[in-house]
């Protein structure tokens, strides 16, 4: 696939997915119909990207940095404290489809850590019961 080709692919998923919150299977299908791709081709291009979603997504994306200095500040009991008060696993979306749970590799705030992210908004040197609390709020 072409870089112009990719770009194109890009800002057309993006748009798929402000409409859908996810790109279902017939987006994927047209997409590959319209780029002349193989729709294995545009899989893997979605799939190389984490900010999109090929199966629907909760209301709110919860992401949690596991990078080494995030690791480092507890990361870990944060994950916990979360995946208890969620019923999750990393990887998983309530059956309510009110919460999606990630672990990400970095969120950019390494000297900030631990840090998740809700959505859009960043939320630093965070501890297990502030995520918590955070969460309690988007009920």
């Amino acid at each position: 696939m072409q870089k112009e080709d990719t770009d194109i692919l890009l800002e057309m998923a993006h748009d798929i997915q402000d409409t859908y919150g996810y790109i279902p299977e017939k987006e994927i299908a047209e997409l590959a119909e319209k780029l002349s791709e193989s729709r294995a081709t545009i899989y893997g291009a979605l799939e190389f990207y984490s900010m999109f979603y090929t199966e629907p997504t909760g209301k709110y994306i919860i992401r949690i940095c596991d990078s080494i200095s995030c690791y480092m500040n507890n990361s870990n009991e944060v994950l916990e404290a979360v995946q208890d008060y969620l019923k999750l696993e990393a990887g998983e979306t309530s059956d309510d489809k009110l919460f999606t749970l990630e672990v990400v590799e970095c969120l950019g705030h390494c000297g900030e850590g631990p840090v998740m992210m809700v959505d859009d908004r960043l939320h630093t040197q965070i501890s297990p019961g502030r995520a918590v609390e955070i969460l309690s709020k988007l009920h």
